[in-house]
Parts: C-alpha cells; sequence; structure tokens
C-alpha cells in the first residue's frame, strides 16, 4: 500500500506542474501538443517514484 501512495503522489505532484505551465502557456498563447506532453508527464512521474523508492531502499 505504501508503494501505491507513493506512485499516486509523484503521479499528483508531475499533474500540478502540468497544469501550471499549460495554464502559463494558454496565457500567452502558446498551443501545447497533448500527445508528447502525455508521454513525458508519464516518463517523469516514473523516474520520480523510481528516486523515491532507490532513497528508501538505501536507507534500509
Amino acid at each position: 500500500m505504501k508503494h501505491f501512495l507513493k506512485g499516486v503522489a509523484s503521479a499528483a505532484i508531475v499533474i500540478i506542474v502540468l497544469m501550471v505551465i499549460s495554464v502559463l502557456c494558454n496565457m500567452r498563447g502558446i498551443n501545447i501538443n497533448s500527445a508528447p506532453t502525455g508521454v513525458v508527464s508519464a516518463l517523469c512521474a516514473m523516474w520520480i517514484y523510481r528516486a523515491w523508492i532507490r532513497n528508501e531502499k538505501e536507507k534500509e
């Protein structure tokens, strides 16, 4: 259950950052392509999750 919550937290962090970036780009009239943005955000969430789990394993 602990790993699931860490995965949800990492995804939430990436989604919040992506929403802020999208709002700023929309205010300036810049269109963001959703397909590459979705792939990059999923990769970032996985990297955050793996780094978080790796740090936990090193402490044990």
